[in-house]
């Protein structure tokens, strides 16, 4: 070969390598996923202000408390309030930006003014920048110390650094970002079947916005992710049946989000077929300590979720949302449960769907109102792709996806109904439809093992990166024109 054809050959190969690059992170979910989350996610960050997230003040109180010890709130003001000690400097700007947090209803509002105002504040004197000041929980005081592990983090960080208020919200949505990005991408790896469908779920806008934020919400979903692909992968695959992985990633959803005890049902879809002994062993190894943890979570925080803050703006006895007292009033009217539940089929029901697919902010940010059918059409789409297992197969795990779905799904409407729900209310109080996102994993599952011919594997990838385009772009989009009048 002369040296001519020689280089030729050689420039056709360094062309070639982008586009083989390029082929090849299509073909791996997982990676493709990664990066998606990190660019989408970090510019969803950026353009979100602080506490603008669902519930971002809590989420970063608790957190705080868990970097000084707080691991099962115990610290209380005068009134019994559950909370944390914050440096002055801390709690000043930690209140004014949440007291900003519903300012964009102003016509013409956006938040470049919120932060000239932030930057015109008068400095704190050195002597009183550090002054402890008691800041209650608000609500947060009810979740374990999971899904603030990344974001305790941080804090230690920010704290040694002496890092202030604004850098510090930051560099806690970015330490959350990467972790729970990791652990959804290492579902997607996982997962034999469904890869594109785990992709599309992890990537609605309610999911990413999550994990741009400080939030729980984003933990929930990956541990979710992750347990359903370890069920999936060991009825799937035998060999590589990891019963002590699955307990790990259902305990420690369990600890994020209660009503994910509910995907222990899942362990209904492993074969039958074995030893009596032997096949009681591996359910009880992946069955047990989440429930054990979590019944033991919720005994150590006495289900504390700050219901005072229903009492004080509501003319409602305290006792209404004592879900002991709630209990036994229910055995006086057994239907109001049931009644409540059919506010379903009302706009309550449409609404939730809304939020399922993503009304960011405080539920006050929604995307383009096209957007939410199309991105159903897409996620619904994306189920459709075979098991390849036999009938019998399929439909034992058909049941158990419908049975771990439906119970978590009961378990939401259940808690909030018990510690949130007055009872002249016309729905079920407090249940935002974010909260069912970590069920979709066992909804696509459910859905593909009862289908025997799938979609082409083109075809799913084409839906999988279209609605993730559409996500990231309808969700940055909202942000934008809420929050900056753009």
């Amino acid at each position: 070969m002369s040296e001519i054809t020689a280089g030729r050959v050689g420039i056709g190969r360094i062309a070639t390598l982008p586009w083989a690059r390029v082929r090849g992170l299509v073909r791996d979910p997982a990676a493709l996923f990664a990066l998606i989350s990190l660019l989408a996610g970090a510019l969803l960050m950026a353009v979100t202000p602080p506490l603008r997230g669902p519930d971002e003040a809590e989420h970063f109180l608790r957190a705080y408390g868990i970097t000084q010890g707080d691991l099962v709130p115990r610290t209380r003001d005068a009134q019994g309030h559950k909370g944390v000690y914050l440096p002055a400097r801390i709690e000043r700007d930690l209140k004014f930006f949440n007291d900003k947090k519903f300012a964009h209803r102003t016509p013409g509002f956006s938040y470049w003014s919120v932060f000239a105002a932030h930057a015109q504040q008068d400095p704190l004197l050195p002597a009183d920048a550090d002054a402890p000041v008691f800041v209650p929980y608000g609500g947060a005081e009810g979740y374990s110390p999971i899904p603030y592990l990344p974001y305790a983090a941080a804090i230690l960080i920010g704290r040694a650094a002496h890092l202030d208020f604004l850098t510090l919200v930051y560099l806690m949505r970015a330490f959350g970002l990467v972790a729970v990005t990791a652990a959804a991408a290492f579902a997607i790896a996982i997962v034999p079947r469904l890869k594109w469908a785990f992709l599309v779920i992890a990537l609605l806008p309610s999911a990413l916005y999550s994990r741009a934020v400080v939030s729980a919400d984003g933990a929930s979903l990956a541990c979710a992710m992750a347990a359903t692909a370890l069920m999936l992968r060991g009825v799937l695959a035998a060999a590589e049946d990891r019963p002590w992985q699955q307990s790990l990633w259902l305990a420690l959803g369990a600890l994020t989000k209660p009503p994910q005890l509910a995907l222990v049902l899942l362990a209904a879809m492993r074969p039958s077929s074995g030893a009596w002994a032997r096949r009681w062993k591996s359910a009880a190894v992946v069955v047990l300590p989440s429930v054990v943890l979590a019944v033991a979570w919720t005994i150590a925080s006495s289900a504390d979720v700050a219901a005072y803050r229903l009492t004080e703006y509501m003319d409602v006895p305290p006792e209404q949302f004592d879900p002991v007292w709630k209990l036994h009033y229910m055995l006086i009217d057994p239907l109001l449960f049931p009644r409540l539940l059919l506010s379903l089929f009302t706009d309550y029901g449409v609404a939730l769907w809304r939020q399922l697919i993503g009304v960011l902010g405080w539920l006050d940010a929604p995307l383009a109102g096209w957007t939410y059918p199309v991105l159903t059409a897409l996620l619904v789409a994306s189920f459709v792709g075979p098991l390849e297992t036999d009938r019998a197969t399929g439909r034992r795990i058909a049941v158990a996806c419908a049975l771990a779905v439906a119970g978590y799904c009961f378990a939401i409407f259940l808690i909030f109904f018990l510690v949130w729900t007055a009872l002249d209310a016309t729905q079920i109080d407090g249940v935002q439809g974010r909260y069912f996102v970590p069920a979709l994993p066992a909804v696509a599952l459910g859905v593909a093992a009862l289908v025997r011919r799938g979609l082409p594997e083109n075809i799913r990838v084409a839906i999988a990166l279209a609605a993730a385009a559409l996500s990231c772009a309808a969700s940055v989009q909202a942000v934008l024109r809420v929050d900056w009048n753009w």
